[in-house]
């Protein structure tokens, strides 16, 4: 009993991001389900005999519900830009992280300065590019650090660390204040 297979970025149209779940319920049957983790509003539930079946239907509705493209209505002007921005660091950055991910586990990450940003729009700018986001606040001024997530194709040693460095220089380029966020684990 447990969920089979679970997508926690699937993004409608409108840019809601949504969870499809795939789980196997007690009495042996499979249940698929798109929901909003936030509400817990059920948008579409399938029950399946099956997990073959289950795991079809998984891949159905994630084809039907899932629009990767889609931008957040809040996200306009500079967060709009933000948004394309980190989406484009984030492949750059993936394309420069190599093989070696020998050194110590870290969360390093690129980190912006940008004063005067509405943080909960600077947020949607990171989630809509697939990226974490925090505030950090070094000497007296705040930073938001955009976290690369596991699973996004970086390791936990230098390929994340070569990923955020590439990704700082990238936004650097773009005139960004931005630098390199370091933590080891």
């Amino acid at each position: 009993m447990g969920s089979i297979k679970r997508d926690e970025r699937i993004r409608l149209k409108d840019g809601r991001l949504m969870t499809l779940d795939a789980a196997e319920l007690g009495d042996g049957k499979f249940e698929v389900m798109l929901y909003d983790p936030k509400s817990g509003l059920e948008m579409d539930v399938v029950l399946t005999p099956t997990e073959a079946e289950a795991l079809d239907e998984f891949e159905r509705l994630r084809k039907e519900w899932h629009h990767p493209e889609a931008m957040p209505a809040e996200l306009k002007g500079q967060y709009r830009k933000l948004a394309e921005d980190l989406k484009a660091a984030l492949a750059y950055g993936l394309e420069r992280k190599g093989d070696d991910d020998g050194g110590t586990c870290n969360f390093d990450a690129p980190s912006l300065h940008l004063p005067g940003w509405q943080r909960k729009k600077v947020e949607a700018a990171a989630e809509y590019a697939g990226l974490g986001c925090f505030v950090w606040n070094l000497w007296g001024s705040k930073s938001y650090v955009f976290s690369l997530p596991m699973g996004c194709g970086v390791g936990q040693g230098m390929t994340r660390t070569k990923a955020a460095e590439a990704m700082r220089e990238y936004l650097e380029g773009l005139g960004y204040d931005a630098m390199t966020y370091c933590q080891a684990d």
